[in-house]
């Protein structure tokens, strides 16, 4: 069988997997071991993980999608190697602080490559958007016709007495 070369500077996803309970009850409130990977098919990656790791059970944090893979994922892992886990095997395990949980986040939002398109706006929310609007409009419309002063025609003036 011969050996080819993958290639990972394709689109695809970024994804980040949390190993549950790894740090115990009293450290885990504060520090986390994350995966940061990439995969054509994160469900699959996941399966092979469980299936291939030492027991711990994993939860699916976030996964988002990227034009190239490998410089994303590259990216990420340059900007947190101070966290990163020496490991024989992998090099794509963190312990993160909450605050460094966060700034994966912010990563992620910086690389991902889905964004919302016109057509995926729904219909209700468009709908809801522009009786909004009318409801404003016909709120300042009558504001300001109630500032405006009556006129009364010249000879209609009577003093009350």
């Amino acid at each position: 069988m011969t050996w080819h070369q993958r290639n990972d500077n394709i689109a695809g996803y970024i994804y980040l997997f949390k190993a549950k309970g790894f740090h115990g009850w009293l450290p885990g409130c504060v520090l986390g071991r994350y995966k940061i990977g990439l995969s054509r098919n994160p469900e699959s990656r996941l399966d092979t993980l469980i299936s291939n790791q030492p027991p711990t059970d994993y939860l699916v944090v976030r996964m988002i999608e990227v034009e190239d893979m490998a410089t994303v994922e590259s990216a990420i892992h340059q900007q947190f190697k101070a966290c990163n886990v020496k490991l024989e095997k992998s090099r794509e395990w963190f312990d993160l602080m909450p605050w460094q949980l966060a700034m994966v986040h912010l990563a992620f939002n910086k690389y991902e490559a889905r964004r919302w398109k016109a057509s995926e706006i729904p219909v209700k929310a468009i709908t809801g958007g522009l009786i909004a609007l009318l409801g404003v409009v016909i709120l300042l419309g009558h504001t300001m016709q109630s500032d405006v002063p009556q006129f009364q025609p010249k000879g209609a003036t009577e003093k009350i007495k």
